[in-house]
Order: structure tokens, then sequence, then C-alpha cells
């Protein structure tokens, strides 16, 4: 087998998974807390609580996303492939009870008014 004289280069795969998602937590957390605070305030209604209702999910998810690749840096390289599974199997499970709870539970703010 015949060698190549290129260098071999190290995918940064999750290093750059980690800056997007941190750049999109940082845009969805601030759009969501000031949502938040606008709903708190009866500031603009219907818009901000429809904002502050659709970005919780998107808000967790990339919260998510950017803890679990800021853990996996840390682990060594032996224990990754069973912490990618863990980190799957709990980023699916999360995901399902976010859904769970926004599309089945009622909301009792409807209630009060």
């Amino acid at each position: 087998m015949k060698k190549s004289n290129k260098p071999q280069t190290k995918l940064k795969t999750i290093e750059n998974i980690k800056k997007i998602s941190l750049a999109f937590f940082i845009v969805t957390g601030s759009i969501h807390i000031i949502s938040g605070l606008m709903t708190a305030n009866d500031y603009m209604m219907p818009t901000s609580l429809v904002i502050n209702r659709i970005l919780d999910i998107p808000f967790a998810m990339t919260a998510l996303i950017y803890g679990m690749t800021s853990l996996h840096e840390t682990i060594p390289t032996e224990k990754k492939k069973i912490a990618n599974i863990v980190f799957i199997a709990l980023s699916v499970l999360i995901l399902g009870i976010l859904l769970y709870i926004n599309l089945f539970v009622p909301d009792r703010t409807a209630l009060i008014k």
C-alpha cells in the first residue's frame, strides 16, 4: 500500500457544531427571554406570546446541543462511542418530553382569563 505525502488533517466537527450551537443558543435565548419579558408586561401581547411559545423547544435543544458538545470535548477518546450513544438517547428523551408537554399538557393561562 502506497503512503500519501499529504498531511493528515483532523476533522473538527464537534468543535464546529459547538460554535454554531453557541450562536443559535445566544440568538434563540435572547429572543426567548425578551419575548417572555414582553409577555409578562403585556406588551405586544399576541406577537410576544406566540414567539415565546414557539421558541421554547428550539432554545432548549440548542442549549442541550451546546452542553453536550462541551461535555464531549472533555471525554477521553476510548469512551466517546458510549458517550455519543448516551448523548443521543438523552437528547431524544428530552425532546420527546418537551413535545409531550407542549402538545398534551393543557395551558392553564387560557383558563384564568
